[in-house]
C-alpha cells in the first residue's frame, strides 16, 4: 500500500494485454496458440509491477516511477504454468511498454536480463522452450514479436534500441553479473553450494540501476533455513507477521499445510483426500475436477512416495519432524479483546531462555490466569557477522523493568551461560528466582504436554488453566518451528535438528511460564515462594 493506504497503480493489465498480443504458447499442447495469462498470474502481475507514482527516479534520461517490488518469490506445485509465466514476464521487460512514467508506460532502453536456472537442461526450459518459443513461435503460428526480435541459441536481442535476454546456468558458474535491469532464477531450492554464490553475482549489478526486478521460482523443498530458499522463506514468514515491513518483496505460494492428511489410517493415500488437497493447492484453473481426480489417481497408481507428492503436487513445505501443535490451533488462542500485556501490578511469573551468540534471548510472561506475553525477544539477525552478541545490558534492564511494572512471583531462567544475571536477579528479587532446567526431560515433558492440552484442546485433567496470547509474531514462528522427540522422562519439543537455524527459544519459555503459572494459580504460596515440582 501507499503512505496513504491506497492501493498502487500497476502495469499489470498492460502486460497481460501485451503478452496476449504478442506470444504464444511454449511447448506443450497448446504449442503456437495466442499466449494466455493464467488468473494467478494477473494477480502476480499486478502485483509485480505496482509502482508509486509520488516516488520518481531517474531511468538513464527518462524520470520514471518506482517500482513497489524489487524482489518476487513464487512457489508453487508442478503444472502451474509458473515457468511459461516468468519467460512471458521477462520478455515484457525486454521488449514491453514495462517502464512506468508520469506520462504512461514506455520502453525501457538498453535492458540486460538473464534467465537462469541451477542446470543447462532447467536453463534451456527456461530460456529455450519457454522464451525463445514465445517470442518466435512456429512456422505455421509465428509469434507476433518475431518481427522486433533476433532468437538465437542463448539469447534474445532486441533489432532496434538494444537490449537482450540471454540464458545462464548456475552450474556453469560466474564472476560477473552485468548490469541487470530484471532477471529471473528458476527452481532455486537447487541454488545451492556455489551455486548460490551465483546468483548473488548475477543480481547484485541491480543495486546500480533503477527500477530493477528479480524474479524467483521454485517448488517447495524442506526450505533449509541456510539455504538461498530457505532464507527468502523466513523473510516472507516475518513479512506475513509484521516482524518485518518489507513492501519491495512479493511472495506468493500455492500449497497446503505439510501436515495435511491424505491418508487412511493403515498409512495408504486416500484418493478423495488427495483430491481434495490437490483441488486446494493447484492454481491451475484450467484443471477440472476430472482432471485433478484423474491425477490423484494416477500419482496413487503409479506409487509415488507421499513426500514427492506433498511437495511437487501438493506445494508443501515438509520439514523434518513434522509440527508439533495442530494446524490454527495457536492462533485461536489470540486473547479475545486483543490484550498484549496485563495492567501493572499484576501477578505473573517470567520466564528466561538465553543464549549467548547462536541463538535468541527470551523474556516471557504469563499471568496466573493464562495469558502469555512478550517481555523481550533478541534475536541473532540473519545478516549479522561472527562478533554479534546479545546485548546482555538490555535483557537485563528489561527484567528489571518488568518487576517494577508487575507483580512477579516466580523468576524461571534456564541456567547455562547466563549465571552472572541469574545471581544478579536473586539479589534484586529474591527468591522467587528458581532456576528451570530445561534439558531436563522429567520436567519439560509433564511442561510440554500441559502446555499442548491447554492449546490443542486436550484432556480437561491436563489444562489447568486456559492459554490466551498477546499474538506474538516471535512465539507463533519458533513454535511452528517445534518438533517433538521421545526422551526417557516423555515428549519433549525441540529442534529439528542439533544446529538447526530455526528458533525455538521464545517456545520453550513460553512452555515453561505457563507451567509455573499454573503451578502458583493452583498452590498460592504467602511467601510467593516457587517450589520446584520434581
Amino acid at each position: 500500500m501507499l503512505p496513504d493506504g491506497s492501493l498502487p497503480p500497476s502495469l499489470g493489465g498492460v502486460f497481460v494485454e501485451w503478452a496476449q498480443r504478442s506470444l504464444v504458447h511454449g511447448e506443450g499442447d497448446l504449442l503456437g496458440q495466442p499466449y494466455r495469462v493464467p488468473t494467478w498470474g494477473k494477480r502476480a502481475a499486478y502485483r509485480i509491477l505496482e509502482f508509486d507514482p509520488e516516488r520518481l527516479v531517474m531511468v538513464g534520461d527518462v524520470v520514471a516511477c518506482a517500482y513497489v517490488v524489487k524482489r518476487a518469490l513464487l512457489v508453487m506445485p508442478k503444472g502451474s504454468a509458473k515457468t511459461e509465466f516468468v519467460a512471458a514476464l521477462m520478455l515484457f521487460l525486454l521488449a514491453g511498454p514495462s517502464l512506468p512514467t508520469p506520462d504512461g508506460p514506455a520502453m525501457r532502453r538498453s535492458p540486460n536480463i538473464p534467465v537462469a536456472a541451477g542446470s543447462w537442461d532447467q536453463a534451456d526450459k527456461l530460456f529455450g522452450l519457454a522464451a525463445t518459443n514465445m517470442a518466435k513461435g512456429t512456422a505455421d503460428s509465428p509469434a507476433p514479436l518475431a518481427g522486433y526480435v533476433d532468437c538465437f541459441d542463448s539469447e534474445i536481442q532486441l533489432k532496434e534500441g538494444g537490449g537482450k535476454l540471454y540464458r545462464v546456468a548456475a552450474v556453469a558458474g560466474t564472476n560477473d553479473g552485468g548490469l541487470p535491469t530484471a532477471g529471473a532464477a528458476d527452481e532455486i531450492h537447487e541454488w545451492t553450494g556455489r551455486k548460490e554464490r551465483v546468483h548473488l553475482v548475477l543480481f547484485q549489478g541491480m543495486e546500480k540501476r533503477a527500477n530493477c526486478l528479480e524474479i524467483n521460482i521454485t517448488t517447495p523443498d524442506d526450505a533449509d533455513p541456510e539455504s538461498l530458499l530457505g532464507r527468502m522463506v523466513a523473510d516472507a514468514d516475518k513479512i506475513a507477521t509484521g516482524e518485518l515491513d518489507d513492501p519491495s518483496f512479493y511472495y506468493l505460494h500455492y500449497g497446503t499445510d505439510p501436515a495435511r492428511q491424505v491418508t487412511n489410517a493403515d498409512g495408504s493415500i486416500n484418493p478423495d483426500l488427495l483430491f481434495e488437497a490437490l483441488c486446494d493447492a493447484t492454481p491451475a484453473d484450467w484443471l477440472s475436477d476430472d482432471d485433478l481426480r484423474a491425477r490423484a489417481d494416477s500419482l496413487i497408481r503409479k506409487r509415488y512416495p507421499l513426500h514427492e507428492i506433498r511437495r511437487y503436487w501438493l506445494g508443501a513445505f515438509a520439514r523434518g519432524g513434522g509440527h508439533w501443535l495442530p494446524e490454527s490451533a495457536w492462533e485461536q488462542r489470540l486473547h479475545p479483546e486483543g490484550l498484549r500485556q496485563p495492567p501493572d501490578g499484576t501477578k505473573v511469573v517470567v520466564a528466561f531462555d538465553g543464549s549467548y551468540r547462536r541463538d535468541s534471548t527470551v523474556l516471557w510472561g504469563c499471568t496466573l490466569d493464562g495469558h502469555l506475553f512478550e517481555i523481550g525477544a533478541w534475536e541473532r539477525p540473519a545478516d549479522a557477522g561472527p562478533d554479534w552478541k546479545v546485548p546482555r545490558g538490555e535483557v537485563k534492564a528489561a527484567m528489571t523493568a518488568a518487576g517494577k511494572r508487575w507483580r512477579i512471583v516466580e523468576i524461571a531462567p534456564d541456567p547455562p551461560g547466563w549465571a552472572d544475571e541469574i545471581e544478579q536477579w536473586e539479589a534484586e528479587f529474591g527468591d522467587v528466582v528458581v532456576e528451570f532446567p530445561t534439558n531436563q526431560a522429567t520436567r519439560m515433558a509433564p511442561a510440554c504436554t500441559r502446555f499442548y492440552a491447554a492449546v490443542a484442546g486436550g484432556d480437561a485433567d491436563d489444562v489447568a488453566i486456559p492459554i490466551t496470547h498477546d499474538g506474538s509474531a516471535v512465539l507463533a514462528r519458533h513454535l511452528r518451528n517445534c518438533v517433538t522427540k521421545n526422551k526417557p522422562g516423555g515428549e519433549v519439543v525441540t529442534k529439528e535438528y542439533l544446529d538447526s537455524p530455526r528458533k525455538i527459544d521464545a517456545a520453550i519459555a513460553a512452555i515453561v511460564a505457563y507451567d509455573r503459572a499454573c503451578w502458583h494459580a493452583m498452590n498460592a504460596s504467602p511467601t510467593n515462594r516457587a517450589p520446584v515440582l520434581w
